[in-house]
């Protein structure tokens, strides 16, 4: 994996999915399809380390969640993944929504996207969000690598942003499907490292951390 060092004033840290649905051996992917969720699990430790890292620096996290609902799926949609009462996955009034119990929570300043479909950025307000703030660089990280995480970055690179995957920080219930993210993302749509091998530059002083933490805890 190459090095690879962002600026904090012109990135984000974005976080696909981390859902009970799609990370847990109790979630309904492991359940319908058999899959096993080690691979996963084992990213959402490296995944919390790096928010800490990333909040730590000043860098912008933003939480994205999906969640299929009758009245936003699209034809297409619920052909794979059911329609009304036969919806099985992420069902707008099931746990498999909640935040997966292994990782750590947003901060209440932190921007939290809800999406209907496998990309971030389709009918949602994060470019706008992004754009808004600055925002030239995305951290790609989160679950799976393959579906949801490699989409919003393919939409991300499209839309002019630079995409930086940090592939021990994701994950897919097969080590076939999370490597072909890697192989993607990296010869056609940005670069690929690991959190070991990111380098966030220009990190704010100690005391300006604590302010923004006791700001975040006010808001």
């Amino acid at each position: 994996m190459e090095a690879v060092t962002v600026d904090p004033a012109e990135t984000a840290l974005i976080i696909v999915d981390p859902q009970h649905d799609f990370c847990s051996e109790n979630g309904a992917m492991a359940q319908r399809f058999g899959f096993d969720m080690a691979d996963i699990r084992a990213a959402v430790p490296r995944l919390n380390d790096l928010i800490g890292r990333c909040r730590a620096a000043g860098i912008r996290v933003v939480w994205i969640r999906e969640i299929f609902a009758d009245s936003k799926m699209l034809p297409s949609h619920k052909e794979l993944w059911g329609s009304g009462d036969d919806i099985w996955l992420i069902r707008e009034d099931g746990h498999g929504i909640d935040w997966y119990a292994g990782m750590i929570t947003p901060l209440p300043a932190e921007s939290v996207i809800t999406k209907y479909c496998y990309d971030g950025f389709a009918d949602t307000d994060l470019d706008l969000l992004l754009r808004s703030n600055g925002v030239n660089t995305l951290l790609m990280t989160g679950f799976t690598s393959n579906v949801c995480v490699e989409t919003t970055a393919r939409s991300g690179y499209v839309k002019g942003y630079g995409i930086v995957f940090v592939a021990d920080c994701a994950g897919a219930p097969t080590p076939a499907e999370h490597e072909s993210a890697i192989h993607n993302i990296s010869t056609y749509f940005g670069k690929t490292t690991t959190s070991e091998h990111l380098s966030l530059s220009g990190r704010i002083a100690g005391s300006d951390v604590k302010a923004l933490a006791l700001r975040a805890e006010d808001a």
